[in-house]
């Protein structure tokens, strides 16, 4: 019999052989954790705001322009959406019109210019003025912009409630009773992001936003703030309930109010506030001013157009955009 000397000892091979072999097994069948390491994990925002003006002073009838500096620390470009609005709502929109374009930032630094007018008839004020950077992935493509600055609204079809205008560089329904909307022209969308501004003015309005995947005024989806109710609503439309429609939120995950299936939130008359709809397949994600409020699945309609909606009262839209998923 073969065997294998260990100092003074003599160890059968079989032995050995057989003492392998169950190490091997047992190796197989036992998950060992040697040592388990915990770190954090954290997601930047790749842009920072280097420098912006501390205060505008500027006389009636002139234009000022607004010089922003922007680091981008990231590797890659992105769109960025600069959003504009007074706490002054009313003398914003009687006397001030602001350039709302759209920018692409590269790798590093980068100046951004915009620009805002005071109509010459415009009387003093003291007011604060906001702006919002919104940042879209480099990778989501511009499919369609409208920020209604020339005075028209070309490339829109009024659907119902023909009473759609553009007003001082905004699209306003003004509708005393019943729904409104508007769809933007030979625009069949799938997948990917929309965004708006809405204000809601005068006349009591009820529920307002962002239509999508629209057939026709029975069958659509819709992204809408509700005033009356203080919530924000993601509802299916169709021949059982085209008027208000039925909530399609995750209930799990988002609690909604007892009033119409939606997420409270606190919604004011003249008030700017951004809405954005993702969609993506069955998938819909609801932001109200970058913050996530809701999320719901449906897979009854699947590609179709996309415009806006007012219910009742006087709403004011803007810079309705449209972009690819990144």
């Amino acid at each position: 019999m073969k065997s294998i000397k260990f100092g003074e000892h003599l160890v059968p091979l079989w032995l050995i052989v057989t003492l392998l072999v169950s190490g091997i097994g047992v190796a197989v069948l036992t998950d060992y954790v040697w040592k388990t390491i915990t770190m954090p994990f954290e997601v930047k925002e790749p842009l920072e705001i280097l420098s912006y003006p501390s205060e505008l002073s500027l006389y009636p009838g002139e234009v000022e322009e607004l010089n922003v500096t922007v680091m981008n620390y990231a590797s890659r470009n992105y769109t960025v959406l600069l959003g504009f609005s007074l706490d002054n709502a009313t003398y914003q929109e009687s006397y001030v019109t602001f350039s709302d374009e759209t920018y692409t930032v590269v790798p590093d630094e980068q100046n951004l210019t915009a620009w805002l007018e005071v109509e010459e008839y415009a009387p003093p004020v003291n007011a604060s003025l906001t702006i919002d950077f919104m940042r879209i992935s480099a990778e989501g493509e511009v499919l369609f912009f409208d920020d209604f600055n020339d005075g028209v609204a070309d490339g829109w079809t009024p659907q119902r409630g023909y009473t759609w205008e553009v007003i001082d560089g905004q699209y306003v329904s003004s509708l005393g009773s019943g729904r409104a909307i508007s769809i933007v022209d030979n625009l069949t969308f799938t997948d990917g992001v929309i965004k708006a501004t809405v204000r809601h003015g005068g006349g009591n309005p009820f529920q307002d936003g962002i239509v999508f995947r629209y057939t026709d005024d029975e069958h659509y989806y819709s992204f809408f703030i509700s005033d009356e109710y203080d919530e924000v609503r993601l509802r299916i439309h169709n021949e059982s309930d085209p008027h208000y429609g039925w909530s399609i939120i995750d209930w799990a995950k988002y609690p909604i109010t007892e009033h119409g299936g939606g997420v409270s939130y606190p919604i004011n008359p003249d008030t700017v506030y951004s809405l954005e709809i993702r969609i993506n397949g069955n998938s819909f994600t609801g932001y109200v001013n970058g913050e996530k409020i809701l999320y719901g699945m449906d897979n009854n309609y699947e590609v179709e157009s996309i415009g806006l909606s007012a219910h009742r009262g006087e709403v004011f839209f803007d810079n309705f955009t449209v972009y690819s998923l990144p």
